[in-house]
């Protein structure tokens, strides 16, 4: 698996210049993502004055580099990078953390609609640096600049499910910036999931966090309006495409949350019946046939305590 350095002593516009030699990468990706917002145009009639507003300078240069290399505008870029928040009927997930006597496990299964399996081939895992030093790690792709799974070693991790409320849509960051702030700024499991409980977010969200510690494994459930945090008296607590702690109306759904009961109980199960002491024994889990989907693209196990990562796409 590719892993590139992201140096964060650079400035933002200097941070991606590697993508020079993933151009046709960039573009297959950033035009599979905008192809989905087929029906959804109005996302770009007021993207110039969201991003005004509510993305930072750094990400914009970020972006803006990007395009240079690329055959989309500044705007189409930071579009496709909001495609969390606006298209999360496609995007699923199983997760878990789990403790297995010395370290914390962190796994999960990033079930996501693609063509031509191009979001599992260009996978890469980037490593965003300081004076040399990894302050933390992402799983992506070339052109999203943002964060759904992610590892600060020895510090915590977090991932990101989708799930669906019937509270209205906020303006506010995305949550993919959002998740990659946290990796960045916080420096406890602490300090982190009290950020990720505060921080105004445009939608919908479930985030697995876990920390070093026993005891350090939460889901923050989110809307953007409300927050629940959902802990776990096992060694283990598990995540898919529901909520468990927040009181939700019925709201239609598809694919993702008509599995997300069957997945939830399956892999809870599992770690009830089975130790998982190794990162190979956390990828059986995620590998079972009803917890994994057509739609996954990667299988990945974060060894919180160490910062290695185990990553497999498919």
């Amino acid at each position: 698996m590719k892993t590139h350095i992201i140096n964060l002593d650079l400035p933002p516009s200097e941070r991606w210049s590697f993508l020079s030699k993933y151009t046709k990468e960039v573009n297959e990706l950033i035009q599979c993502y905008l192809n989905d917002f087929t029906g959804a145009e109005f996302i770009f009639e007021g993207v110039e004055l969201y991003k005004e507003q509510f993305v930072s300078e750094s990400y914009i240069q970020e972006i803006q580099s990007i395009a240079a290399i690329a055959d989309f505008s500044v705007n189409e870029i930071l579009v496709a990078n909001l495609y969390y928040d606006v298209l999360k009927l496609y995007f699923g997930c199983t997760a878990f953390a789990t403790w297995n006597g010395n370290e914390m496990l962190h796994a999960r299964n990033l079930d996501w609609h693609t063509d031509q399996n191009i979001l599992s081939t260009h996978s890469m895992i980037f490593d965003y640096q300081k004076e040399g030093e990894t302050v933390f790690k992402t799983i992506g792709w070339p052109g999203f600049v943002g964060a759904l799974s992610g590892i600060k070693p020895q510090k915590f991790a977090v991932t990101l499910n989708a799930v669906l409320s019937e509270d209205q849509a906020e303006l506010a960051l995305p949550i993919s910036f959002v998740l990659r702030d946290v990796l960045e700024t916080c420096e406890s499991f602490e300090e982190a999931k009290i950020k990720l409980e505060n921080t105004p977010i445009i939608c919908d969200c479930l985030l697995l966090l876990s920390g070093t510690k026993p005891n350090e494994k939460v889901v923050i459930e989110r809307t953007p309006k409300r927050t629940e945090t959902r802990t776990s008296k096992e060694d283990f607590i598990v995540v898919t495409n529901d909520y468990k702690q927040l009181k939700n109306g019925q709201v239609t759904g598809n694919i993702l949350q008509a599995t997300s009961c069957g997945r939830f109980d399956t892999a809870t199960k599992l770690l009830r019946e089975q130790e998982v002491l190794q990162e190979q024994q956390c990828l059986e889990v995620l590998q079972n046939e009803n917890v994994m989907m057509g739609i996954t693209v990667q299988q990945m196990v974060f060894n919180v305590n160490t910062g290695k990562i185990t990553l497999i796409c498919t």
